[in-house]
């Protein structure tokens, strides 16, 4: 799954949900990892219908910028 902080395609908004997905070649269209547990979607990980954003090279800096990232890295903490 793709992070939108790095993605370099076309960013789309899935019409299920209304959130930003894209095209993954082998999967098809998806959601973002950032979007695991943050969004309620009934196609999530997959996304609805795609809707094209004439976006402004900005306000796309912007979306991906303050995008909430709710994934579930692993964290080692430290030892106690």
């Amino acid at each position: 799954m793709a992070s939108i902080k790095t993605y370099t395609g076309i960013i789309t908004i899935c019409g299920s949900c209304g959130q930003p997905s894209f095209t993954d070649n082998e999967v098809g269209h998806q959601h973002f990892k950032e979007q695991w547990d943050g969004v309620y979607c009934p196609r999530y990980p997959l996304a609805g219908e795609r809707i094209q954003i004439d976006w402004d090279e900005m306000s796309l800096e912007q979306v991906k910028a303050e995008y909430p990232d709710t994934y579930p890295y692993s964290s080692k903490l430290p030892a106690v």
